[in-house]
């Protein structure tokens, strides 16, 4: 335990909550959810199914957390939200819990909102025995880059990713994925989220200590596709293609990414493969290697760094 006398502020720390990447499931590994322990205060980076378990195994509780940052609104990377908002319900919390995400984010909860309003009117089978809404404590502040958030001592800065659009539509109306940069007393993370190759995301990422990027295998993706949907129509199957290949990082990109920020180290998450095991992570390691010179982990759920 830390001593409580110290005048030096706790070191931060980055945990991997879900290291696996969606829409289904990846045996082994949770859907994308992060820890960041800014000092003393907790931050939520996405939270995918099971995100509230990923955090109890972290020795987080619930009226601890206070902030979540979404990068993005895919439903693998927001999928807990809702059990967040009713579990703290349920108890009965008081401080606030703020959100923080793109353009979006204030409709998502307040869909959330009105979900919650039949269990919140059942309370405990007492009618004497009301539960506080989720409205009471939580706020949402939609984030766009540019927009700086001041969260304890740590400053996140954020700028578009082209998980959505190539970096030429960057900045034309439509649905917003981010990338997020985290800088703290004694280290700087940069949480890519989902993207493909970005020039935008490797200066976000300058000079970073900590480069936590997406790895896709989009082959073990696509033969997954045909398997199955066999019956899938071929436009289909060529716009997931393209998806994958376009909107997403290989092992080898990734590399590249880091080395053109000059990044010091590379936490691989988001593994969509059962070949992320034994050897199969070796061979990513060294893909990821060829590109890029500094200390290279492919991340497992509950893996701190």
């Amino acid at each position: 335990m830390r001593d409580p006398r110290s005048t030096m502020p706790a070191p931060s720390s980055f945990t991997v909550l879900g290291s696996g990447g969606g829409p289904s499931p990846t045996p082994g590994r949770g859907y994308p959810a992060h820890l960041l322990m800014a000092g003393e205060d907790p931050i939520l980076i996405d939270c995918g199914e099971g995100a509230i378990t990923g955090l109890k195994r972290a020795g987080i509780e619930m009226a601890r957390l206070q902030h979540i940052v979404l990068s993005h609104h895919h439903f693998d990377h927001i999928g807990s939200l809702f059990a967040i908002l009713g579990v703290n319900m349920m108890t009965h919390r008081q401080n606030p819990l703020h959100i923080y995400g793109p353009p979006g984010t204030a409709q998502i909860v307040e869909g959330l909102f009105l979900a919650c309003d039949v269990p919140n009117q059942t309370g405990f089978g007492a009618t004497d025995r009301g539960l506080p809404h989720p409205r009471r404590f939580v706020s949402v502040t939609e984030i766009t880059p540019g927009d700086v958030i001041e969260i304890g001592s740590c400053r996140v800065t954020c700028c578009e990713n082209t998980h959505y659009r190539p970096e030429t539509e960057f900045g034309q109306p439509g649905p917003l994925s981010l990338s997020l940069r985290f800088d703290l007393p004694d280290r700087s993370v940069v949480f890519t989220g989902d993207t493909g190759p970005c020039t935008g995301v490797s200066r976000l990422a300058s000079g970073v200590d900590l480069l936590v990027g997406e790895m896709v295998d989009a082959e073990y993706v696509m033969d997954r596709v045909r398997r199955n949907r066999p019956d899938a129509p071929a436009a289909m199957v060529a716009a997931i293609r393209a998806h994958m290949e376009e909107h997403h990082l290989t092992a080898e990109q990734l590399g590249e990414m880091a080395k053109a920020a000059g990044a010091k180290s590379v936490v691989a998450v988001h593994l969509t493969s059962d070949a992320t095991t034994g050897a199969g992570i070796h061979a990513f390691r060294t893909r990821i290697e060829s590109r890029f010179e500094g200390r290279v982990v492919i991340a497992g759920d509950g893996e701190s760094f």
